[in-house]
């Protein structure tokens, strides 16, 4: 067995597996980083259980074997631009009135589950509403809207653990 040199996550490589990222940057230079990541992916199987390949994950160890010599990257072939700032120039539709009264004069509250095609109206009410803004959810994550009669009266987001808890590691073993 051929001794690790590096690892990521949970891979460990060793000289062969950089011989082979490198041969496969070389080959697909001129085509830029995501292109190369995702033929990593495919070349490993390296999926998500909803099959889409990991490609964020593969263009993440990329940058770290840079970062510490093992390979050279293609310059970027765009600006980066996962920093960018959303604007939420457009207001989506909802109904914004008061409640008063009390709980039994409204309908059980009901929750709806947002999916990435129809995220705006959560994702600019917690723009708008939460003391830190909009979040950037990593990894696997939901999104809910909670309503009352119809009036959205709350924002209800979970996303997976981050991926640097070395403190909480070390405590568990």
């Amino acid at each position: 067995m051929n001794q690790v040199v590096f690892r990521y996550r949970c891979r460990e490589l060793d000289v062969k597996t950089i011989t082979f990222i490198r041969a496969t940057i070389a080959d697909h230079y001129a085509k830029g980083r995501s292109h190369i990541s995702r033929v990593l992916c495919k070349a490993w199987g390296w999926t998500q259980p909803n099959g889409k390949l990991k490609e964020y994950a593969a263009r993440d160890l990329l940058l770290r074997l840079e970062e510490n010599g093992f390979v050279e990257l293609p310059p970027r072939l765009r600006p980066k631009n996962n920093l960018k700032l959303k604007s939420f120039d457009q207001i989506p539709l909802f109904i914004k009135s008061q409640l008063a009264g009390s709980v039994r004069d409204y309908d059980k509250p009901t929750i709806r589950s947002i999916t990435s095609q129809n995220s705006y109206l959560w994702d600019y009410l917690v723009h708008h509403h939460h003391y830190l803004g909009l979040p950037k959810l990593v990894g696997d994550h939901l999104k809910h809207l909670l309503f009352v009669d119809a009036q959205v009266v709350g924002c209800l987001g979970w996303a997976s653990a981050a991926w640097k808890v070395k403190d909480r590691d070390t405590f568990i073993g």
